[in-house]
């Protein structure tokens, strides 16, 4: 019996289906196709039996699970962004001149501190985006996994934020699906990476070591090959033993997924 663990970066999956214009219902139904597509590639790759018995062991997805905690409120806060502001002349000079129109012929400290103001309230507007975004994937979490007992969803990826250029990057997700796969290597025979990130090669290449097979997920918009397709760049599919190629036009007509306007 061959088992077969899917881990997945939540952030590369969601990318994925977001560039194909589709949405998910059942991801338990989704993964099984998934891993029934691997399971076809990696017998082909390995020259294994179609009578050979597999399972789908586990789906082990890695999700942003929390985000820098601000408050806004606090006046030391404040204090500090509006200093950051002051000493940032690009983004100054944007809002200085949005309030220069906003109050034409006042002085120009009246000028700055509305710049400031305008700036700060950006910010607060912007930082309450995201927070609710996160606190929806988080209820969204779960729900898909109190809905199947397949997927384990660890909500272990942080949101490192810069308010003031509000900007989002995300530290620690791939690190640890990378250190998992490792950990985890009791429990699965062949692995099935969905990720974008290189972070992942040393660890499935260190799992190849072990006599695990590994192979990667790739999103393809369109068709199969022999209609048309064209999918999206990984790094990790070269590293890998296989290739489970899952095309959008499939996953509409298997009724997978469903189409959505982007």
């Amino acid at each position: 019996m061959q088992r077969f663990a899917i881990f997945v970066d939540g952030s590369n999956l969601f990318g994925c289906l977001k560039s194909m214009s589709v949405e998910v219902d059942d991801y338990q139904a989704f993964f099984t196709y998934l891993y029934k597509t691997a399971d076809t590639q990696w017998r082909l790759a390995v020259g294994a039996s179609p009578s050979a018995d597999s399972i789908l062991q586990r789906v082990y997805w890695y999700q942003v699970g929390s985000i820098d905690a601000w408050n806004l409120n606090d006046p030391q806060s404040q204090a500090y962004l509006h200093d950051r502001f002051d000493n940032n002349k690009q983004i100054k000079n944007g809002y200085m001149a949005t309030a220069g129109k906003l109050l034409a012929g006042k002085p120009n400290s009246d000028v700055s501190l509305k710049a400031w103001s305008l700036c700060f309230e950006e910010m607060r507007e912007w930082y309450q985006g995201k927070c609710a975004i996160l606190e929806g994937m988080k209820r969204f979490h779960h729900s898909v996994q109190s809905s199947t007992d397949l997927i384990d969803i660890f909500e272990i990826g942080h949101w490192k934020i810069d308010l003031l250029a509000h900007t989002c990057e995300e530290k620690g997700l791939d690190t640890r699906l990378a250190v998992d796969m490792v950990a985890l290597e009791a429990n699965y025979d062949v692995a099935v990476v969905v990720s974008g990130d290189a972070d992942s090669i040393p660890s499935i290449q260190l799992m190849k070591q072990r006599s695990k097979h590994v192979g990667a997920a790739e999103f393809v918009r369109g068709y199969p090959p022999e209609q048309k397709g064209r999918g999206f760049s990984s790094k990790i599919k070269l590293s890998a033993d296989f290739v489970a190629r899952i095309f959008e036009m499939e996953l509409i007509s298997k009724k997978l997924a469903r189409k959505v306007i982007p």
